[in-house]
């Protein structure tokens, strides 16, 4: 006889990103880039919320009881997101959005197990530029 137990649905990261982008969407970000690879690393989705450059962070995570998703962009992820950011604007085509407010947000998908569904929360402005402990022109 063996124990049954409740199996967790998968969630990818290209479907996390995808429902964090309809959430985005929804609340009125312009989505303007997905999976940017850059010198500095991945940016998985790059969004205008106003005159706002967003520098979105999707993470997706199972068990809350370690600080969940949101807790998963530790001080060296956010290291290198302002890396893959910096990268990003580096680029001359893209000078007029180094003129204009940026930032960074996390969108944090958590298991809900009593709903047997996923739940997304958006965290804008998550962390600044002084929170990696880095120096940087953004």
């Amino acid at each position: 006889m063996t124990a049954e137990t409740e199996v967790e649905p998968r969630l990818s990261g290209a479907e996390a990103e995808q429902a964090a982008a309809d959430l985005l969407r929804k609340s009125g970000h312009r989505i303007v880039g997905r999976n940017v690879d850059t010198v500095g690393g991945e940016l998985d989705l790059i969004t205008m919320d106003g005159d706002t450059l967003c520098f979105v962070e999707v993470k997706a995570r199972f068990d809350p009881r370690f600080g969940g998703a949101a807790a998963a962009v530790d001080r060296r992820k956010r290291s290198r997101l302002v890396r893959a950011a910096e990268a990003y604007l580096s680029d001359p085509d893209r000078t007029p959005l180094r003129l204009g407010p940026c930032r960074f947000d996390v969108v944090a998908a958590t298991w809900q197990p009593e709903l047997g569904e996923w739940r997304f929360t958006h965290y804008p402005d998550a962390f600044t530029v002084d929170d990696t402990g880095r120096r940087s022109w953004l």
